[in-house]
């Protein structure tokens, strides 16, 4: 099975493509603003697991066209063309289509995207939904990243180990997985059967809670300190609680099972 991945330079595409059946383009061969058609025609996968998005919430702001043509528009034509020649997609999406104040969410629960991102994502979920693919709305992901970029997990370690102090938000939880958890999965779903909304996430942790978790297991605690989100004005709202659960693991991951921080602490910190 010839598995595409775009965004694959991206932290998520490069735990994805670390599978010999998976196939990554990047922005020069696959460019989400302009006709792609023929480069996947060229290719011929098998299935697409879309992971390329203007993603960083700032760029989704001050450029909101962008944001559709990329997240919505150029995702519709993706589903679109994998539509009409029977290929599997699964459209990677993001807790941030719901508004942080119901929490957990599952599949079934409304979306009221706070972020300009959040409401390009949730067009483009609703567009390939109607065309019959699955949508994997993703949890935030941490962990080390294998790129030369930094993830946040890695920015967190850099400061700890380098006996800076650190302010975490003890207000804002997510439903937190590593990259490697998603990765396992979404190959799992791509090769499965199934449509529709999925939910892929883990224990509910909050920031702080994460850097307390870091700082204790390299030895230095007393450099994490409490923060709120108050704290730190946005020009969007910040979602309060965007913990997700799931009706559909059972059904569409059978045997899939995001470990908690606490449990991959260990290797991640030797890799860091």
């Amino acid at each position: 099975m010839k598995i595409l991945v775009t965004g694959s330079a991206g932290k998520l595409g490069l735990y994805l493509t670390r599978s010999a059946e998976v196939l990554g383009c990047g922005r020069k061969d696959f460019d989400l603003a302009h006709d792609f058609s023929s480069y996947l025609e060229r290719v011929a996968p098998d299935a697409v697991i879309h992971t390329a998005a203007l993603s960083a919430i700032s760029d989704c702001l001050s450029q909101p066209d962008l944001a559709d043509r990329v997240n919505h528009l150029a995702s519709a034509r993706l589903g679109g063309w994998c539509r009409d020649r029977g290929v599997r997609m699964v459209y990677v999406s993001t807790d941030m289509v719901f508004d942080g104040e119901r929490a957990p969410y599952d599949e079934e629960s409304e979306a009221e995207p706070l972020s300009e991102y959040g409401r390009s994502k949730l067009r483009g979920e609703q567009a390939v939904l109607e065309q019959g693919h699955l949508v994997a709305r993703v949890a935030l992901m941490v962990g080390p990243a294998l790129g030369e970029r930094q993830s946040y997990y890695d920015q967190l370690v850099s400061h700890l180990r380098a006996g800076q102090s650190v302010s975490l938000f003890r207000d804002e939880w997510r439903g937190m997985l590593s990259y490697e958890d998603a990765a396992l999965g979404l190959l799992q779903l791509v090769r499965g059967q199934g449509s529709g909304l999925v939910h892929l996430a883990g224990p509910r942790l909050s920031r702080l809670e994460l850097g307390q978790h870091l700082a204790s297991a390299l030895g230095c605690p007393e450099l994490v300190r409490a923060g709120q989100r108050s704290d730190y004005p946005s020009p969007e709202p910040r979602p309060r609680d965007l913990t997700m659960v799931s009706r559909r693991l059972a059904e569409l991951l059978p045997g899939w099972r995001a470990r908690s921080v606490e449990e991959q602490m260990k290797s991640w910190l030797g890799e860091a």
